[in-house]
């Protein structure tokens, strides 16, 4: 064997080592609190957590949960944050993204480098500012407050579509220009339904973020009948006890359940339109 095919087995080694400790890392937490959340809360105080439950099959911790906590509620303003973020974002971003690809006009530099600068400040450090608009607005304790937020913007969903129609070739435009076609129809008729790869990357990334974001719901919907999965466990750990640990274990075997399902039905289709959506080819 040579020396460069011995460092390249080394090498290889390596990284399956630490992608192996990082895989333990990440799983190890959430087997955890599934293997908990069917133990009693005597099993909890007297064990350790990673014994496994007397009864493995003991679903009461999330019978629970679901009656002790507004589950329902939660799940269903979470689920429309998203739809209606997510219908905005593609709306605005994809006809955005057209107008700075396919036009040139005065100060499109200037929009372009703007985007650029906002990239680099921490949205942390604009919370006040843009609390003190939201409530001026009287939109905070309001599920409008998180969607105008989301709604507004994403410099990484901006540069996917961008980044994909340029990619389109002009000269669907043109054709379409010369049949007399407006810019509306093109962009509705021909650039839009060509960006779905594009915009099914946005949808994942953006939906991903809205279901784990605990910042903005936190500071917008704290009343329970506007608040967020995220907010759900929140609200629920304050009111848990040592004796009730298992019942919070439930609740977060619930809210990880529909992502931790959706990727597993859904796992081919992710993959393939993160791959296409940012690179088109």
């Amino acid at each position: 064997m040579t020396r460069a095919a011995a460092m390249r087995r080394f090498w290889t080694g390596v990284h399956y080592v630490v992608l192996t400790f990082a895989s333990i890392l990440v799983v190890a937490p959430l087997a955890i609190a599934f293997i908990n959340s069917f133990k009693t809360p005597l099993e909890m105080l007297r064990g350790e957590k990673t014994d496994l439950p007397a009864d493995p099959v003991n679903i009461q911790n999330y019978v629970d949960f679901i009656e002790r906590q507004p589950v329902g509620i939660a799940f269903w303003n979470t689920a429309f944050v998203i739809a209606v973020s997510l219908i905005i974002v593609t709306l605005i971003g994809t006809m955005a993204a057209y107008v700075i690809d396919r036009f040139r006009f005065p100060g499109r530099r200037a929009i372009l480098l703007a985007y650029v600068i906002v990239m680099a400040i921490p949205p942390i450090t604009t919370q006040v500012s843009l609390y003190q608009v939201m409530l001026g607005l009287g939109l905070v304790n309001s599920k409008w407050a998180l969607i105008a937020l989301y709604s507004g913007a994403d410099i990484v969903s901006l540069y996917i579509f961008i980044t994909f129609i340029g990619a389109i070739g002009r000269e669907l435009d043109e054709s379409a220009r010369i049949e007399g076609a407006s810019y509306l129809t093109i962009y509705w008729k021909i650039i839009l339904p060509l960006m779905v790869p594009a915009i099914s990357t946005v949808v994942i990334l953006r939906t991903i973020h809205i279901y784990n974001d605990f910042v903005l719901p936190y500071l917008y919907t704290p009343r329970v009948e506007q608040s967020t999965v995220s907010m759900l466990l929140y609200k629920a750990s304050d009111m848990m006890s040592s004796s009730t640990e298992a019942v919070l274990m439930a609740g977060i075997v619930i809210v990880i359940a529909p992502t931790l399902i959706a990727f597993v039905v859904l796992q081919r289709q992710i993959v393939s339109g993160m791959m296409r959506g940012a690179v088109k080819g």
